[in-house]
């Protein structure tokens, strides 16, 4: 039996960490569930594994200031800023929480049950709104050069049950899966979330349109005020914690060609969850509030001398002008019938290269379905162990934007103890407001019996 006790505090992209490829490590299985772990009993309380996964594709510390001769930040420079960011834009998070995990070996195969939380989000963006602040509307004159602001937004935050298998059908292969009962917490989705302004070439007049549509699920009941601002009750109680059901599986292969060749395929949370309660509808398009507005759109053509001197010298006035404003860009919110929302589903498959018993070679390609589109990665990795206690993994991982993944992971049985340390980016160890991915991981295992050397027999070559 093994009890974990992990302290973990991670950032990686695309979940893709040193410690899918320590095979000293039972949180490699995670990433492959169908491995052939070499341990008999693996149980972990509350802190067994935590992990915070974060990604960013295009912001740079380095792109918003300008620095002075010591180094020192002095000035933000939009423009710079604007033009460093690319069309589509993204960045993700991550966090989850095993409250209990136990991983028992039977006579075929390896038993898992695990239980705990998981919240994970994705955002992209384009480049139009720092791009319309760096260089304001000038920059964007006549119907055919609009200026274009368009978001998307999804966010989820959930519990879940699994109960899953490793089973080794013979010498080559071995099948793994995870059947996971899934409880939604809260839900954040955008169908919409976009605004385009328009400058007149002529008057300068500035047309605006905008459209805003997101559903929102929450832990206890909301509601508008009269004001039109979303509130809630406070009211919270257990029963609110199971109320929104799903289902999610991963399941994997791993064959083994030979004594150096294998190879694994994977796929995780392909799954669903159905949101029943607390739902609420969120829509913005511009409101009728007077003569800012032209048949859908909010049209400024100008104030005439008297009001400007009013904004400028009169509070009251202003404040009641600012007042107006705001009512042209209201949102409104509705109740909102049950919907569906399908998890981030992930894709793997990974070939390895045992160059003995010692040493592995992998290279991987991994993706995973967000809200916002398909987002890739691929790995090289080098696992090796060296006097049955020592574990040492590198890898190096490319995705879209980011190309400087250098990772490193070293584990140690001292004992009964098993202590481990992993970064999937060191550079980022040095730069980390310049960096567009970064991992570091720590954990720390107590063994308190013998570990079982259980492994199958790799197949001869024929």
């Amino acid at each position: 039996m093994f009890v974990l006790l992990l302290v973990v505090v991670a950032a990686k992209a695309q979940t893709v960490s040193p410690v899918d490829f320590m095979r000293l490590n039972p949180y490699q299985m995670n990433a492959n569930p169908a491995t052939d772990l070499p341990f008999r009993t693996v149980v972990s309380f509350a802190i067994g594994n935590i992990g915070l996964d974060v990604q960013n594709t295009t912001l740079r510390y380095d792109n918003l200031f300008e620095f002075d001769a010591q180094g020192r930040p002095a000035t933000v420079n939009l423009r710079q800023f604007a033009n460093s960011l690319e069309e589509d834009n993204f960045m993700g998070f991550g966090f989850h929480m095993d409250f209990f995990t136990l991983y028992q070996r039977l006579n075929t195969g390896m038993l898992t049950i695990n239980y705990g939380i998981k919240a994970q989000g994705d955002a992209s963006y384009n480049d139009g709104l720092f791009k319309l602040l760096g260089y304001g509307n000038g920059a964007f004159v006549g119907e055919d050069n609009p200026a274009k602001v368009d978001m998307d937004l999804n966010m989820m935050a959930y519990q879940e049950f699994a109960v899953g298998y490793q089973w080794n059908i013979n010498e080559r292969l071995s099948l793994g899966g995870k059947a996971k009962l899934l409880f939604g917490v809260a839900d954040v989705k955008t169908d919409a979330f976009n605004a385009t302004l328009i400058t007149d070439p002529d008057s300068y007049a500035l047309r605006m349109k905008e459209n805003i549509a997101m559903r929102l699920a929450l832990p206890s009941a909301v509601y508008a005020d009269e004001s039109g601002a979303l509130m809630t009750d406070g009211s919270f109680g257990v029963g609110e914690l199971f109320s929104n059901p799903g289902f999610g599986l991963d399941f994997a292969a791993e064959y083994r060609f030979d004594e150096q060749f294998s190879a694994v395929a994977a796929v995780h949370d392909l799954g669903f969850i159905h949101w029943g309660k607390n739902n609420i509808e969120m829509t913005g398009q511009v409101n009728d509030a007077g003569q800012f507005y032209d048949n859908g759109d909010f049209l400024f053509n100008g104030l005439d001398m008297d009001e400007l001197q009013r904004i400028a010298s009169d509070d009251w006035y202003r404040e009641q002008f600012m007042d107006t404003l705001k009512n042209y860009f209201q949102l409104d919110f509705a109740p909102l019938e049950k919907y569906n929302t399908a998890l981030n589903t992930n894709l793997l498959l990974r070939g390895n290269y045992d160059l003995d018993a010692h040493n592995r070679f992998s290279a991987q390609v991994q993706g995973r379905f967000l809200g916002s589109g398909f987002r890739p990665a691929f790995t090289l990795a080098y696992n090796g162990s060296f006097y049955d206690n020592l574990n040492v993994c590198a890898t190096y991982t490319a995705m879209p934007h980011s190309y400087d993944n250098i990772g490193l992971g070293f584990s140690a049985m001292l004992g009964c103890c098993n202590i481990y340390l992993t970064t999937n980016n060191l550079l980022g160890v040095f730069k980390p407001l310049n960096t567009s991915a970064f991992n570091a991981q720590v954990g720390v295992v107590f063994n308190m019996f013998s570990r079982e050397k259980h492994s199958v027999e790799k197949p001869e070559k024929e």
